[in-house]
């Protein structure tokens, strides 16, 4: 929670980075001029039903890709690094914060890092697919590594993640899957992800 980032403020992540950013600022501008009680969690890459099939996040792509049998499309070499929390998980952190008394930023996540490489190859896995993993070209300003540092949500909140990667996974997959069979076919989003046969290397 200490770091304080060192962003491309022009580049095409700028506005979901900095808007980040200028909420925090905003929220200690309103604690510091006017006493206001904030709470501030920095929420890192969370997972779980009720995702929407088309967000374009690496989690809800990967699975629609392979329970429709279609290529899952990493974008660079696949070494760069996330770390996924299950919904509940995040959720009980949420609430942990909101009841306590602590005032500063809090990291709510995991610190289970995985490279997108080998999330894929767990979602062809847990899926049953046939799906091939396809690289194509790396997106700009895409961050090397996703990992937390949570010691201050387990020491100040009491709080750390409990469900297991997989478990959460499976649950998400069967919701993904009802979803399709519900709807019918789902596109992926993001640069060729519906076509990655075209751009493939």
């Amino acid at each position: 929670e200490s770091y304080w980032g060192n962003v491309n403020p022009i580049g095409p992540r700028a506005c979901y980075d900095e808007g980040k950013r200028v909420a925090e600022t905003l929220m200690y501008a309103y604690h510091h001029r006017d006493g206001v009680d904030v709470r501030v969690a920095r929420i890192f890459n969370t997972f779980g039903p009720r995702m929407h099939p088309s967000d374009g996040r690496v989690v809800s792509n990967f699975i629609v890709q392979a329970l429709q049998d279609k290529p899952l499309t990493i974008y660079g070499d696949g070494s760069q690094t996330r770390s996924f929390q299950y919904v509940d998980d995040l959720v009980d952190g949420l609430i942990a914060l909101m009841n306590s008394s602590y005032a500063l930023p809090v990291n709510i996540g995991t610190a289970n890092e995985h490279s997108i490489r080998d999330f894929a190859s767990l979602i062809v896995e847990a899926t049953g697919s046939s799906s091939p993993i396809v690289h194509l070209p790396a997106t700009k300003d895409d961050p090397r590594q996703r990992r937390p540092d949570t010691t201050v949500a387990r020491e100040k909140l009491g709080w750390q993640p409990r469900v297991p990667l997989r478990e959460g996974i499976a649950k998400t997959v069967e919701y993904f899957r009802e979803e399709i069979c519900r709807g019918g076919e789902v596109v992926p989003t993001g640069p060729d992800a519906a076509r990655p046969n075209a751009t493939a290397r």
